[in-house]
This record gives C-alpha cells, sequence and structure tokens, in this order.
C-alpha cells in the first residue's frame, strides 16, 4: 500500500487471510476489514486529502462494521467518538454536541432512530453502507501523535467528560496488555462488553 498504516493495520497485513471476527453474518478476515475501512475512509474524505483531526461520531451494533467504522475514521485522519447504542437521543446529542462532532456516521440499524439528528447544525449525517463500494483514494499519513479517539466518563459527579487518547496512547495500552495477558495468535475472546467504553474497545477489541 502507498500510505504509513498504523500498528493496527500493519498487523491487519501480515495476518490477513486469517478470521478476525465471527458475527451474526459469519466470518471476516483481517484484510477484508482492511480493505473495507479503506473504501469507507475514501467516502469520509469525500475528495479532501485529511481529515485533520475532525470529530466523527459514530454508531453501530457490535460487529465487523463497528471496526470497519473506526479503522475507516483513523485512515481518513478523524478522531472517533463512538456513541453508546443504549443511550437515550438526549444523552446521544449531549455527546455529539459536547465532542463538536462535525461527521455523524450512521449504520443503518439506528438510521430511523437518529433520523431527528439530521436537523443538528453544523452535523454531516452520512449513511453507513455495509455493501461498500469498491473506493480508492491517497490517504494521509498519521502521526502517532495525532488525537484518534473521544469516549466518555460515566457522569457520576457531572455530566460525562470527553476524554482524548492519541494513537501512540492506543498503541502503548493494547501492547502492554497483550504482553501482560500473553496473548497469541491463537487466542479467541467473547465480546459482549460495550463498545463505547474503554474495556470494550481497548482491553478487548483493539487487543
Amino acid at each position: 500500500m502507498d500510505f504509513p498504516l498504523l500498528p493496527f493495520h500493519q498487523s491487519a497485513m501480515q495476518h490477513s487471510e486469517r478470521i478476525a471476527i465471527r458475527d451474526q453474518d459469519g466470518t471476516c478476515t483481517y484484510a477484508e476489514l482492511l480493505n473495507r475501512a479503506i473504501s469507507l475512509a475514501a467516502q469520509l474524505l469525500d475528495g479532501h486529502q485529511d481529515l485533520q483531526q475532525v470529530r466523527v461520531a459514530f454508531i453501530s451494533p457490535s460487529s465487523r462494521d463497528y471496526v470497519i467504522m473506526q479503522w475507516a475514521i483513523w485512515l481518513a485522519g478523524g478522531l472517533a467518538v463512538p456513541l453508546c447504542v443504549r443511550h437515550p437521543l438526549a444523552e446521544m446529542q449531549y455527546v455529539i454536541e459536547d465532542s463538536q462532532s462535525e461527521k455523524l456516521l450512521v449504520h443503518p440499524t439506528f438510521q430511523e432512530q437518529l433520523e431527528p439528528f439530521q436537523a443538528l447544525p453544523q452535523l454531516q449525517w452520512i449513511n453507513y453502507n455495509p455493501d461498500l463500494a469498491n473506493q480508492k483514494s491517497k490517504l494521509p499519513p498519521i502521526d502517532p501523535n495525532r488525537r484518534a479517539m473521544m469516549l466518555y466518563t460515566s457522569g457520576t459527579t457531572a455530566r460525562p467528560k470527553g476524554v482524548v487518547s492519541t494513537h501512540s496512547n492506543i498503541h502503548a495500552q493494547v501492547s502492554t496488555l497483550t504482553n501482560a495477558w500473553q496473548w497469541t495468535h491463537e487466542d479467541h475472546i467473547i465480546h459482549v462488553l460495550p463498545l463505547h467504553h474503554t474495556h470494550g474497545i481497548i482491553n478487548k477489541l483493539c487487543c
């Protein structure tokens, strides 16, 4: 490929033909995840060279589509803001507005539920199509110190607050955890944790 890859994507290429995910739609290899993420990244860029850390809120069921969305945002140079699928609309709107998200990437499962958000000012609504067309675009180089993800705290003492991680932060956490827990290429994990908190995203999915 003619662009610098993040550590996750380098690993995906090294294990390209191995099964990455089993979900309700069957199995998906690392190569399939990466190729679909590249196509979605081209759609997100929409002719631009780099999202320049624009906040992109996104919502997806726990499936391959979540990973494709997350990787695509990163590959396009955006900052991923995952929404909780169980939150009421008011709480989702708070996260979108507080994070100053400029784009909202919506899986078909949630398009009717989130339809009121199409009226939010300064927010570009993007329908996610699981049957992605094969698109290519020159993707930007991503500095490891770039902001990668904003997760919101549980809000036990006040309104939830957005906490930002850089690509370097995430890579350090994943490397430390995989070494401490002695993950191997033969290990599997049943993923039932929510994908808007650190444990579900970092400790399970990214590891």
